[in-house]
């Protein structure tokens, strides 16, 4: 059995309450290492944050625990870090998570979840890649196998 491997990156984006997001994200996991968070100024001088990591992102721990470890029972929680993250997002702006990834040449994967107050949805390279070639073909029925 292969290995997956991935990497994770996310665009610049604001947040409503600065402080309180740094807390969070100090509780996020990745799968293979640890989740990077940067910070950087806009043309409007407002703090803009994005993240990434090398491998996947387990989850988040209970942030809400003031220890800086979260114990050994801990587990991380996905659907917890995306709720999360929709409260956190400024009203006006969207978080994009880009993910790639491959396991040897079997499936190669590209995933995008976009974040807003309001909603989170996920996009798939490959199925956007077979609906385009169905419309470019004019046959909405057209399939192909993009996994070996």
């Amino acid at each position: 059995m292969a290995n997956y491997y991935a990497s994770i990156r996310t665009n610049y984006f604001r947040v409503k309450d600065e402080e309180e997001f740094r807390k969070f994200m100090a509780h996020v996991s990745g799968t293979e290492d640890r989740v990077e968070l940067w910070e950087e100024k806009d043309k409007n001088g407002n703090t803009v944050f994005g993240f990434g990591t090398l491998g996947g992102i387990a989850g988040v721990t209970d942030y809400h625990n003031d220890s800086e470890d979260d114990g050994e029972d801990s587990e991380a929680d996905f659907d917890a870090f995306l709720n999360a993250l929709q409260t956190f997002v400024a009203d006006d702006d969207a978080i994009i998570i880009l993910e790639s990834g491959h396991e040897k040449l079997c499936y190669v994967v590209g995933s995008a979840y976009i974040i807003t107050k309001d909603r989170c949805d996920c996009l798939d390279i490959s199925d956007l890649a077979v609906k385009y070639a169905a419309q470019l073909l004019g046959n909405p029925e057209w399939m192909t196998i993009c996994d070996y």
